[in-house]
């Protein structure tokens, strides 16, 4: 991928293009596509949030910049209703079918994103002198906030029976199984929380309008998973937490930058970054009546040493690693007579590399699948693609427009997020308040795919259609050169 990138580059930049003798007042147009980035603030495959950009680097001189941004989304799936047929005469229905054409339109989840999500980003650089700039950027670049409710298969209730062997159809009540379902206050909905903080600082070298730039990143990440309902069958009431972690990683690129057009262009990789932490994990299961079978689908004698120190509960030190990712960032003067600039960003995030694989969790899984099954994966890569315009109206206000297409990372996807891409419309509008300050709002509407939901043994459980979400954004920047 690198090598076709480069091959367009060096094209672009010797054969296409504006002729050297050609001027773009760049000055004149200086930020104007700053409301792009506000607009640009997006819920994208995977866990991505951010995408991590860091176009405020590239501006000359000093240059600060705070964005905030509100995220609304409708995403509401409908349960399964299918059955799995364990004999010829007999057939059940708990929330999961083997395959997708078993699905049959079930029961609705509600809003799984009830809750607005909210983040921010700021960050600040300076030349040290006409070679030299050094930055630190902070943003939000992955998480999720999910919560399924009412009564679905994701909701934990009593009375409900739940699949403990589907080999043979064998249910039981849920609160067999776990018990805490009879506790008024005991949290009944699947929910899961993911969160994390970063700090990338830069320093850049400049020479004949190229820059390179790196730098270290420091990331801080933690997450909360319940899974709840006949959904989640002998898993019912399972409980992950991952202690919050700091630790590092780093960010390189190369960028090009030609005056005279408003061209400005980067390529930006980021590395994976390692989360070595305790994880404090709950299977009620293990701790239920039904304990011994459990544990002889794992062909574990119960009465054994290793039987004996299995229990519902453990904390043992595990390790997330969230990916890398390549940024490519090109802008450039359109028309000097109209004053306008466009741009392009791309984004690509392996997605399909990236698991969490807590240890009780994965062990358990064994009675299913004799590897054991992660928590949470994704099948594709995400690519995500921006193409903005943005036009000077005069002195003091610009206006920008924004297209958007983000692949999604595979479907069928988690039941814990059944979103699989989306379509966008956004625009904005800057203002300078004086010659260095700026205030800039944006605002992008998402149109997000369907997609199918399943477990991690392969089980479809849910299906979500017709779901939609917008984002609102605002920035106050300043620049002096």
């Amino acid at each position: 991928m690198t090598h076709i990138i480069t091959k367009l580059f060096a094209s672009y930049f010797i054969h296409g293009g504006y002729p050297v003798s050609q001027k773009f007042p760049i000055s004149k147009l200086t930020l104007a596509l700053i409301t792009l980035s506000a607009a640009s603030l997006t819920q994208a495959a995977g866990l991505d949030r951010s995408g991590q950009e860091i176009k405020g680097f590239f501006n000359p001189g000093t240059y600060a910049e705070v964005d905030f941004a509100y995220i609304d989304t409708k995403v509401s799936a409908h349960d399964n209703a299918g059955a799995i047929r364990t004999s010829p005469t007999t057939e059940i229905r708990n929330g999961i079918t083997s395959d997708e054409a078993s699905y049959e339109k079930g029961v609705s989840t509600g809003n799984a994103t009830p809750d607005s999500y909210t983040f921010m980003r700021y960050g600040v650089k300076t030349d040290v002198n006409e070679n030299i700039s050094i930055g630190v950027f902070y943003d939000e670049p992955f998480g999720a906030e999910v919560e399924y409710s009412g009564d679905n298969t994701f909701v934990s209730k009593a009375g409900k029976d739940t699949i403990a062997d589907s080999s043979t159809g064998t249910s039981v009540p849920n609160e067999t199984i776990n018990s805490s379902v009879l506790d008024p206050n005991y949290d009944k909905n699947t929910n899961v929380s993911v969160h994390t903080e970063t700090w990338t600082g830069l320093v850049g070298f400049k020479s004949n309008g190229f820059q390179v730039y790196g730098g270290p990143v420091m990331q801080k990440v933690k997450a909360d998973v319940h899974l709840r309902g006949q959904a989640y069958g002998p898993l019912t009431g399972y409980d992950a937490n991952v202690n919050s972690d700091t630790d590092y990683g780093w960010v390189a690129g190369l960028a090009y930058s030609k005056p005279e057009i408003a061209l400005n262009a980067a390529l930006t990789y980021r590395s994976e970054i390692d989360h070595k932490t305790p994880v404090g994990e709950r299977v009620p299961l293990l701790g239920s009546p039904l304990r011994d079978t459990a544990l002889g689908k794992l062909g574990i004698d119960p009465n054994s040493a290793l039987g004996q120190s299995i229990g519902e509960y453990a904390t043992t030190d595990a390790t997330v690693t969230t990916p890398e990712s390549v940024n490519l960032n090109i802008q450039t003067g359109l028309s000097e007579k109209y004053q306008l600039l466009g741009t392009v960003d791309v984004r690509w995030v392996p997605w399909s590399d990236f698991t969490i694989v807590p240890p009780l969790y994965n062990a358990y899984s064994k009675a299913a699948v004799p590897e054991g099954l992660p928590l949470l994966s994704y099948e594709k890569d995400q690519w995500k693609v921006d193409v903005g315009l943005a036009k000077r109206f005069n002195e003091k206000l610009a206006g920008s427009v924004v297209v958007g297409y983000d692949s999604g990372a595979g479907d069928p996807v988690s039941s814990l997020g059944t979103i699989e891409g989306y379509y966008s419309l956004g625009g904005g509008v800057k203002y300078n308040v004086t010659p260095e300050w700026a205030v800039s709002v944006g605002g992008k509407y998402l149109k997000f795919g369907d997609a199918t939901g399943q477990l991690p043994n392969g089980s479809i459980v849910s299906k979500a259609e017709d779901n939609d979400g917008y984002i609102a954004g605002v920035k106050l920047s300043y620049q002096s050169q």
